[in-house]
């Protein structure tokens, strides 16, 4: 592919320019950007307004957390009492690091999330290896979860009396995501609608069950479970962290909408005010939820199952667990469509900067949506789904979380120094980065020290990505077998009518 920085990876100072089957042109060496004849260039649309934002977070924070992680927490917090106290500390937490992250979201108002403002402030490598941690850690593992929780809860509605097998789970999971990913790439519009209808359903459920739970506190059982709340809490500090990371967890998710930060309208004004009003709702909304979880289930009928949801309304009625079964797949459902559709841009912002190869930032003629980067997290998640468990999956996420939480404050300071004049129509007080950086270095360290083989190995899988940048992008004898990626760009431009971004 000519004498360019990685050959088929970057593609800044490049040096020759191409049309798919060799070099047509030269451009000055400082060009930024390649220009490819022949072809209409593209560009992402502006298509989310504040009410899309809004459906868009409250589909995607927690995702389905709040009907399988309650369990989890109580088992590191050893009391309902706590566990409530973890969420609602979770939750402030997590709001505290949108907000910092904000800041950074309008001031360069790019795709790719925290993917490009880690890029943005510590270069090429740093940039490469949080976009190897992504895909392992956050992408495959996040669509295998919510694309297996809408079909286990789907398949629940069908299966009454007996547990369907894992491979139907599996199965059916992957033809969920393969459908919503054809969606997503084909009718971002309709499928954005569609998402205002997702998220209700997660609304309806959550309403339920806090209705009923305080229903159920002036009866004999809800008085007995109230007057156990704080029985058999945990002091040790091991647990509390790893209770505080699956609760940040719990209130993760909130980042798909800086990744959709160029086709969000207006965004200086809609990104602040959908997070702001999200997490306001959420945080109450989730705290309650977890109060009526315990209302209603004592600490040992709470343990017995993740399926929390389904544990609550066989003790409320009959009825209900058919219910809550429907509103869960659904919201699953709507929440994997969130991901679908948001992650791919991460991957497409990766391949503008030349982390990733220079095809993923195809976007298609008509639909102008990233098929090449959707399809390619398809595939790692697909693999995760049929070889991953839930915990190992929420267990990855955590960690990554919490490991992402901590750069991203510190490149706060980074590009106030790096960039002091630059336009920042958000600018969030210094104390706060400071806090939120304090506690996920506090928790990431104790979770750590408290399950260390575990993390430590998801650490040391994400640090591989350091000397697997160093011999793709700095051997010259690796860079001189990537010019195949030239060719199959060309291929998938005219096969799939694709075009590449302006």
């Amino acid at each position: 592919m000519g004498r360019s920085k990685s050959n088929g990876f970057v593609l800044a100072a490049t040096e020759e320019t191409h049309n798919g089957h060799g070099p047509v042109k030269k451009t000055p060496p400082q060009t930024q950007e390649v220009t490819v004849d022949k072809i209409e260039l593209g560009t992402l649309r502006r298509s989310i307004t504040l009410v899309g934002a809004v459906a868009i977070l409250i589909a995607n924070i927690g995702g389905i957390g709040i009907f399988i992680t309650p369990t989890m927490i109580l088992r590191f917090s050893g009391s309902p009492g706590l566990s409530i106290l973890i969420w609602l500390l979770g939750g402030i937490v997590q709001a505290a690091y949108a907000f910092c992250t904000v800041e950074i979201a309008l001031m360069f108002n790019k795709a790719g999330g925290p993917y490009f403002y880690i890029y943005s402030s510590f270069g090429d490598m740093a940039g490469f290896v949080y976009m190897w941690g992504f895909v392992i850690f956050i992408v495959g593992p996040s669509w295998a979860l919510g694309s297996y929780t809408a079909s286990l809860y789907t398949l629940s509605v069908i299966f009454t009396d007996c547990q369907p097998s894992d491979f139907l789970v599996k199965l059916v999971a992957l033809w969920l995501m393969v459908t919503l990913m054809a969606l997503n790439s084909t009718y971002m519009k309709v499928i954005t609608s569609i998402q205002s209808i997702l998220t209700s359903c997660k609304v309806i459920a959550l309403a339920i069950i806090i209705v009923s739970g305080l229903i159920y506190v002036p009866t004999e059982t809800g008085q007995e479970n109230l007057g156990s709340f704080m029985d058999e809490s945990t002091t040790n500090i091991g647990n509390i962290a790893l209770g505080l990371f699956a609760g940040s967890y719990g209130f993760g998710g909130w980042q798909v909408i800086t990744v959709l930060a160029e086709e969000v309208k207006d965004p200086v004004r809609n990104i602040p005010r959908s997070l702001g009003f999200t997490f306001a709702v959420l945080i109450v909304v989730m705290v309650a939820t977890n109060f009526a979880y315990y209302v209603v289930l004592s600490k040992s009928e709470a343990l017995k199952s993740e399926a929390v949801a389904m544990l609550f309304g066989q003790r409320i009625h009959p009825v209900i667990p058919l219910i809550m079964s429907v509103l869960v797949s659904l919201c699953a459902i709507g929440n994997l469509n969130v991901l679908i559709m948001g992650q791919p841009r991460v991957l497409f912002a990766a391949g503008r900067n030349g982390h990733m190869p220079r095809i993923m930032t195809m976007l298609h003629k008509t639909y102008h949506t990233p098929w090449p980067a959707t399809w390619t997290l398809g595939v790692v998640a697909s693999y995760l789904l049929l070889t991953g468990s839930v915990m190992s999956l929420v267990a990855a996420i955590s960690l990554y979380f919490g490991a992402s939480a901590i750069l991203l404050t510190v490149s706060i300071f980074v590009l106030r120094w790096k960039h002091p004049d630059k336009h920042r129509p958000f600018r969030i007080p210094t104390a706060v980065p400071i806090v939120v950086f304090v506690i996920m270095t506090v928790i990431l360290f104790m979770s750590i020290y408290e399950k260390p083989w575990t993390l430590v190995s998801n650490l040391i899988t994400i640090l591989l990505g350091i000397p697997i940048y160093v011999i793709v992008f700095k051997c010259e004898r690796v860079k001189k077998h990537l010019n195949f990626m030239s060719r199959i760009g060309y291929y998938l431009e005219k096969a799939f009518l694709l075009q590449y971004e302006s």
